[in-house]
């Protein structure tokens, strides 16, 4: 069966498309081009998936329907095209931005499936990757060949090809942002790639210039985002109207089944020449290269374009084809012909009237393009045959497009439309066309980002080894050491190699231990000295504070249990049932407070205390005062522990509380201690932390001091601002920090006028130093100048603030324009109160045995009051299987009815998820929880529900994970937004220090400010950037208090010629075309 098939569309749920890209409204534009196959775009987004789902059904092997094809309707009015069968094939578009050979690299891929079932696993993987609701084409930080091996995993019918490879910035090919090769993107699993998308600035001819591209058919597409820009390009098939049928014709590349593409003019596309859009310069490759890709008029980059890129690569002078080769139709788009002949726009009222009689007369567009006799159509209109006659020889005259403007093809030389109308009489009053142009805006240059190449030293240990200060912490000899590491000065790096020197040296693994203040610093030290000393760094104790001394209490208890925050409100809630939470509370933070230094238990407390004896437990807060009240109490246990522990590492040694204060002093009387850290970043006050036991320590006649001052991280306007900044403090032990390198780097500083502004902002600086993150962003201006400086990607990037709430406005701003980001410590919308009920059931769905999981969902059922709640939290183990540890609690009948109940309800759960999917099975089950099927949240819910199919195990898990996401992840390619406190330790290249506001920084909203703790919280936001510093500002915040709001003060603590003004380039206007006089076609 001969059928032509458009592969590439986008849903109203992507960016930037039309609202009546609906499944019939394509189907309707679809009968009009022509066209019989067409992708429905975009299956990874929740709430297009359901639709897709909801209104197609199977027709042909791997092709859908309409359920009700009479819905399809003309677009055009009064036109009633050939109601020509119309199949839908299952396809979504990935964009990629992540690194790769240490560039970052942005390109876009489609993906092709069979069926519903393929789609869904394929959906919940990539929803366990990124936020596949923010876009229809959704942006993951995933590398394409990991993205095709997820393909060929869950989806082994399906096919990846890479999409529109020669657009600038988001392509394989790209000049921009990809790859040399499609080996060097897609490595080993290069062979399962057989098709490449050319996209609208490229065609064949220019394709088959590279022999490295000979194996691989090339199909065309148009990318459509509104359904009447269908067809723009399009491939055409004569084979089975099926999905394996049209794969194979496409993998075998030959003209018998894959007979051809249609194609734009290649200069017609909007990237095909070299150029600033901005400018107005458009040059060939030649000129550009003699220009230096520098634009003659600006001084910046220039846009490199397709056939520049296509000549860098290319191995041949002359296309090679061979003779079986699919053919290559160049047609120009018959409303763009019809506006060429009438003078007017190809949008107009006059032209789409045109068109629909041209319709009407000729059955569809390729069916007057591709078809019909131009006899025929002359004696139509003499005019429109000549112009198709032009058309197919490939008489036409191209100007090309650059920068993102269209170029113009055009039919007839200027004047010659007149001539004709005069002979012929065929336009009435024989007037001209009148053409005008879009008058381009100019954007606001982005000052360009400092190169890496600029770079003289790359950090400490990788240029040689240590520097001097930090061969000399490395070396010493002292019994015990205190090294002030300012930040970026390579603090873990000198730690880890003074261990690596120790363990060289013959000294014993098994009598080190490592000591830091997180599980994440504790796995950076392991991984970096299992790369510098192998086998034996495996036997050295690396691990926090709380891992170290429940190592040695479970030496004599090994079944000793550790009761964190979560069971230590169960046991209050069961000890104390006529305690409210608010009291529970004060309870809490009681004991805290008792554990950090103990004056004497009240009632509450003790019966706590006897409480966690009776289990034979101890409270989180309780393990290091624990251990070191047994170790001054057992003088065998203390031998033990210090004849085990000769070297003793300490990170981060300014956070020390008094009960680590204490145990690191009693180590220290025998051992050798090697502790390092800085006061001016200690920020953790709160939580009883003191920079004074740095200091006591310090004192000791035994303490070498060493201070470590060459900043590896920073440019030198940070440093020079920070270091102005921290003198302000009093107590401090420390010279100033040094640049170990000479970039420059810059500060800006914005003002907004509220928090939605001052996150507008935000989100437009991330697209101007991204070089923009989709066309959209780079059309709309947002993009700045298309990257001026070297690439970026979203892991490199970090949003600050003191408090969290902060982040609800940017992270709002952030998933409106599609931008992945990770939100440090937050709670998803799906564990809030409304929705709450929902999470749980699908954790006891799935099989939970977290005992808390079922207490907050039978919490939520009629019929279990919170006596039968206090009853199962007072009986149940932490963990195990609820439904046979419940039954051996006696409960009111009620709450037995109501569990009983449960047990029914999520059995039938399960049978219906595994046969009609997730999202209707939970659909039905919502009305027992108590839940508004309507609500935002749960809508949002159910089509994530419906893009896990019948996975309830990983749609489980994929909440949970996201439940529990409050630990920074490196390797995550997302923006991350966290707090101050939270940024400690981190680094990155780009730094957004939003809310530098008297209130917020320093925060006075609600306890007594202590102004030099607060300075060196400041002073650690500043010191996290390594290129770029942005610091912003509002004018008003409701929740902090009067407005306006002064910026913070510790602002004029820096040099006022350190900052500059921060303005974000604002959105690009264009003028849309004037009317021009029309010219009757027929």
């Amino acid at each position: 069966m001969d059928y032509i098939a458009d592969l590439h569309i986008h849903s109203p749920y992507s960016r930037a498309t039309s609202p009546e890209g609906t499944l019939t409204g394509l189907a309707g534009w679809a009968r009009v081009k022509g066209i019989q196959v067409i992708g429905t775009g975009d299956f990874t987004h929740p709430a297009w998936f359901r639709r897709l789902k909801e209104e197609l059904e199977p027709a042909e092997p791997g092709l859908f329907r309409l359920k009700n094809e009479q819905t399809i309707v003309s677009p055009l009015a009064g036109v009633t095209p050939a109601s020509a069968p119309v199949r839908f094939m299952l396809s979504a578009e990935i964009s990629s931005i992540y690194k790769r050979h240490g560039t970052v690299r942005k390109v876009h891929n489609l993906l092709y499936v069979p069926d519903f079932a393929s789609a869904e696993r394929l959906n919940a993987t990539l929803a366990g990757i990124g936020n596949i609701e923010s876009d229809g084409r959704p942006i993951l930080g995933l590398d394409s060949r990991d993205l095709l091996e997820i393909l060929l995993e869950q989806a082994p019918e399906g096919f990846l090809v890479p999409a529109h490879i020669w657009t600038p910035w988001f392509s394989l090919f790209g000049s921009r942002s990809g790859f040399d090769s499609i080996e060097e993107c897609f490595g080993d699993l290069t062979s399962h790639v057989f098709a490449l998308e050319t996209g609208l600035s490229s065609d064949p001819g220019m394709n088959r210039l590279i022999s490295g591209l000979d194996r691989f058919a090339l199909i065309s597409n148009s990318d459509c985002h509104s359904p009447s820009k269908l067809g723009r390009e399009a491939n055409l098939f004569s084979t089975g109207l099926d999905f394996f049928s049209l794969r194979e014709a496409i993998r075998g590349n030959r003209r018998e089944t894959f007979r051809g593409t249609v194609e734009f003019f290649p200069e017609e596309g909007k990237y095909h020449a070299d150029g600033h859009r901005t400018c107005n310069v458009c040059l060939d490759p030649q000129e550009t290269r003699k220009l230096g890709l520098i634009c003659p008029v600006c001084g910046k980059p220039l846009t490199v374009g397709v056939y520049h890129r296509v000549m860098e690569l290319a191995d041949r002078e002359q296309p090679l084809f061979r003779e079986d080769s699919p053919r290559t139709f160049s047609l120009i788009p018959l409303p763009e012909v019809l506006g060429e002949i009438a003078g007017a726009g190809p949008a107009s009222k006059k032209v789409l009237e045109q068109y629909s009689r041209t319709i009407a007369r000729f059955g569809s567009e390729f069916g007057l393009l591709l078809h019909t006799s131009t006899e025929e159509i002359r004696q139509a209109s003499p005019v429109l045959g000549e112009a198709v006659e032009r058309m197919r020889s490939g008489r036409v005259i191209r100007k090309p497009g650059f920068d993102g403007e269209y170029g113009v093809i055009r039919v007839f030389e200027e004047g010659e439309l007149e001539r004709l109308a005069g002979q012929a009489s065929l336009f009435g009053d024989g007037s001209a066309p009148r053409r005008s142009r879009k008058k381009q805006a100019g954007a606001l240059a982005l000052p360009a980002m400092a190169d890496r190449s600029d770079q003289t030293y790359t950090g400490p240990g990788k240029t040689g080894g240590p520097n001097q200060e930090q061969a000399a912490a490395i070396a010493s000899d002292s019994r015990h050491i205190l090294v002030t590491a300012g930040p970026g000065t390579g603090k873990t790096y000198t730690l880890t190699a003074r261990v690596t020197a120790l363990l060289e040296a013959g000294h014993a693994p098994e009598r080190m231990a490592a000591i830091t203040f997180t599980v994440k610093a504790a796995d950076e030290v392991r991984e970096r000295l299992l790369k510098a000393a192998e086998e034996a760094c495996e036997r050295v104790f690396v691990g926090t504070f709380h891992q170290f001394c429940l190592h040695w209490l479970r030496h004599g208890v090994p079944d000793l249990a550790a009761i964190g925050p979560e069971d230590r409100e169960r046991l209050l809630k069961r000890l104390f049932p006529g305690l409210g939470a608010t009291e529970r509370n004060t309870l809490s933070e009681e004991i805290s407070g008792y554990f950090l230094s103990p004056t004497g238990a009240g009632d509450h407390l003790q019966t706590y205390l006897d409480e966690l004896q009776r289990l034979n437990a101890l409270d989180l807060d309780a393990v290091v005062p624990e251990f070191i009240r047994r170790l001054e109490a057992d003088a065998g246990l203390l031998r033990l522990v210090r004849a085990s522990v000769e070297h003793l590492f300490v990170d981060e040694f300014q956070d020390l509380n008094q009960c680590q204060f204490d145990l690191i002093r009693l180590l220290a009387e025998t051992g050798r201690i090697f502790a390092i850290g800085d006061p001016d970043q200690a920020i953790y006050g709160f939580r009883g932390s003191n920079p004074e036991f740095f200091f006591r320590f310090a004192a000791l006649p035994e303490v070498e001091q060493i201070f470590l001052t060459r900043n590896y991280r920073c440019p030198t306007t940070i440093i020079a601002a920070a270091t102005a900044l921290i003198s302000r403090n009093t107590r401090r032990n420390a010279p100033s920090l040094v640049a170990g390198s000479n970039r420059q780097g810059n500060i800006e500083l914005h003002s907004a006028a509220s928090p939605a502004a001052e996150a507008e902002f935000i989100v437009r600086r991330i697209e101007e130093l991204m070089g923009g993150i989709e066309h959209f962003s780079l059309h709309s201006g947002r993009g700045g100048n298309g990257g001026t400086g070297r690439g970026l990607s979203f892991g490199e990037i970090a949003v600050l603030f003191r408090l969290g709430r902060q982040a609800d406005e940017i992270a709002a701003a952030l998933e409106r324009r599609g931008i992945p980001y990770q939100q440090v410590g937050t709670v998803p919308y799906y564990l809030a109160p409304d929705l709450r009920a929902v999470y749980y059931f699908i954790q006891a769905a799935a099989g939970s045995e977290v005992m808390a999981d079922w207490l907050q969902l039978s919490g939520a059922l009629p019929g279990i009051g919170s006596a039968s709640i206090d009853r199962l939290e007072a009986a149940l183990p932490l963990s195990g299987d609820f439904r046979t540890c419940r039954t051996l609690v006696e409960l009111p009948a009620g709450a037995e009815r109501a569990l009983g109940e449960l047990e029914q309800v999520l059995e039938h759960f399960r049978k219906a998820a595994v046969q009609g999917g997730l999202a209707a099975a939970l659909h039905a089950a919502l009305p027992f929880l108590s839940v508004n099927g309507e609500s935002t949240g749960t809508m949002r819910l159910l089509d994530l529900a419906n893009s896990f199919g019948s996975s309830l195990t990983v749609f489980a898990g994929h909440l949970r994970r996201y439940a529990e996401a409050s630990v920074y992840d490196e390797r995550a390619e997302s923006v991350a937004l966290m707090t101050l406190h939270s940024a400690k330790g981190l680094e990155f290249p780009v730094v957004f220090l939003a809310g530098v506001e008297e209130g917020l920084l320093p925060c006075s909203l609600w306890n007594e400010v202590n102004i030099e703790e607060e300075r060196r919280l400041f002073y650690v936001g500043l010191t996290r950037a390594k290129e770029r510093l942005l610091l912003t500002a509002s004018g008003n915040r409701p929740w902090t208090g009067p407005s306006p709001r002064p910026l913070s003060r510790f602002i004029g603590e820096m040099p006022a010629q350190l900052l500059t003004t921060a303005v974000a380039a604002p959105p690009r206007k264009t003028k849309e075309p004037k009317g021009a006089e029309q010219i009757m076609l027929f």
